[in-house]
Formats: C-alpha cells, structure tokens, sequence
C-alpha cells in the first residue's frame, strides 16, 4: 500500500540532517532558521538576547503577534508548529553571558554552529568555542556600506577546525568593511537569498560526503552574493552584471600566527593556505575565473529554493 503525500513529506522530513547552533535569530538567523527546518535539519537551537520590535516585522519571518516577545523564543516555537518534525529550542540570553560550559555544550551539540549576530565580540567569541570543540561553522553576513546600497551584497564566510581553512579571526583583516548580519537596513527579498545561500553552505558542512558538498572550494572559503536589486557603483567591479549572481573568494591565512586559530599562511598545511598572499575583496583576484562552475552551482540553488519558498508562501 503506498503511503498518502503528506505522509512521504514528514518521512522525508524525519530523515534528520543534523544539529545545528543558530547564534542571533534576527532577520538572517531567522530565515535561516526556517529554512534549515524545512530541508530537515533537526534539532535545532536558537540563542537570542533580543525581543521583536516594530521595526523588525518588515524583514523577518515573526509576524506582529509576535511584538515584545523574545525572538528565539518566539521562532522557535513558530518552527515547532510549521514543521512538526523538528525539535527547535530557544534560548533568550545573550551567548557571551552564558556560563562557559553552557557555550561549549551548546556549540558541541551540534553538527554545524552558525554566528549571526550584530556583534563583532560575540562573532569572535563563538568562532573561538567552535574551534576548541572543533565544530564547523559559517558567518552570514550583509555589507554595510555607505557606497552600496542595503542589503544589495551578502558575505557568507565558512570555517573548518584544525586550521584546515582560515577562521573567522584571520578574515578580520581581509574583511575590507562592515558586515552586519542582522540587517538592520535592506529588503527582505535580498536578505532571504543570503539566508537560503547560507542554508546550501550549511548543509555541504554537514555532510561533507555528500556530492553538493561540491559547492565548498577548500580555496576559496567565503562567498559573496549579490541580491536582486540593481548593482551600485561601489561593487561594479565585484559584480558587473546585474541582477542575481555570485563569488566565490580566497580567504587567506594572516602573515603571522591567528590568536584564535594559530595558523597562518607559512606554516599551514590546508589547501586554503595556497597563493594565500592574495587579498581584499573579489574583485582584487586574479583568477576567479576558475571558480564559475561552483558560482554557478550556488547561484541555479539559490533560485530554485527561493521560486519554491515564494510559491509555498502563495499557497499557505
């Protein structure tokens, strides 16, 4: 007898892809948390000092009854009830004031952490935890810049343990400019990209056998997205053609020792370390080029997903 539809769904559903660590739920972190749910990632665990404001309801996924409420707490509970099958958890603290055991507990419960915050402390602190439990982790982010408009790129930054890529703490340099991930500023539609990117990044770290791990270029560790509104002065030489694409960027290893990771570009063994002197933003490299297939890979994924999570909306 075969199964009903919706049956074969929450099958698939429970076929569980992992546990992952959500620092900040705000507009990346809450996207992200929603589609992480909805490709099976379970369980999943939230942490959030902050409650939804006003301000917040036009660029994230909580809706106005959800005003005063706190934002881990609340999505949580929203992911528990849209998606049955996964055991979502928040917890209303900020993560640095959390008891240390508690940090590394929360970061070696999960298969992949992922920091979403809109503070540089904290991005830094949790890349620390993640390296000394030895745990994966990826750092969205949307530029913030006075030349581009808002929330027109996304930066999608990707580290291994054991100074296998650079960390978080050896791309600080190399970052010319501010990320923030909690987009303040910016449309919804360009943020939701950044957070369906970030999904596919998380994903190809959390089953690194897997074929569409492909996407992850050991030399290149960090992606940058540029939404779907039209293209600033400021990043033309980055992104010169309009509209909806990708790239794919050498993050490389500090000339001396990293203070979080220890590695740097001498004496590292990764691949991530080759013609590491290369820096500064995609548009400084010589060879991107090499790279397209893997551009275009992220790209064809990124719109697939977002076509289904509008028509999904149209239809609830």
């Amino acid at each position: 007898m075969t199964a009903p539809p919706e049956d074969r769904v929450w099958a698939r559903h429970r076929r569980r892809r992992g546990a992952v660590l959500i620092v900040g739920a705000g507009a990346v972190g809450g996207f992200l948390a929603e589609e992480l749910a909805r490709i099976g990632f379970s369980p999943l665990r939230l942490v959030d000092p902050d409650t939804l404001a006003v301000e917040n309801l036009i660029r994230h996924p909580l809706g106005a009854p959800a005003l005063g409420q706190p934002k881990a707490l609340a999505l949580a509970g929203q992911i528990r009830r849209d998606f049955p099958s996964c055991d979502a958890t928040g917890h209303h603290a900020d993560f640095l004031e959390l008891p240390a055991e508690q940090q590394r507990s929360l970061v070696g419960g999960a298969n992949v952490v992922v920091a979403a915050t809109d503070s540089a402390v904290c991005q830094r602190h949790v890349n620390r935890v993640a390296l000394a439990v030895g745990r994966p982790a990826a750092y969205p982010a949307v530029w913030v810049d006075p030349r581009i408009r808002d929330a027109e790129v996304g930066e999608i930054l990707w580290v291994l343990p054991g100074r296998r890529t650079p960390c978080y703490e050896c791309a600080v340099a190399f970052r010319q400019g501010t990320a923030d991930t909690q987009a303040a500023r910016g449309a919804r539609v360009d943020i939701q990209l950044v957070a369906l990117a970030t999904a596919q990044v998380v994903t190809a770290l959390a089953h690194p056998d897997d074929d569409r791990s492909a996407i992850l270029d050991p030399r290149r560790t960090a992606i940058y997205l540029h939404g779907l509104t039209p293209t600033s002065p400021g990043v033309r030489a980055t992104f010169p053609t309009a509209g909806l694409s990708s790239q794919n960027v050498r993050v490389p290893f500090p000339s001396t020792p990293c203070v979080a990771c220890h590695g740097w570009r001498h004496v590292a063994s990764s691949p991530a370390s080759a013609d590491a002197g290369v820096g500064g933003r995609p548009g400084e490299e010589e060879d991107q080029g090499r790279g397209w297939p893997v551009f275009a890979a992220v790209v064809l994924c990124i719109v697939v997903l977002f076509i289904v999570s509008v028509a999904h909306g149209r239809h609830m």
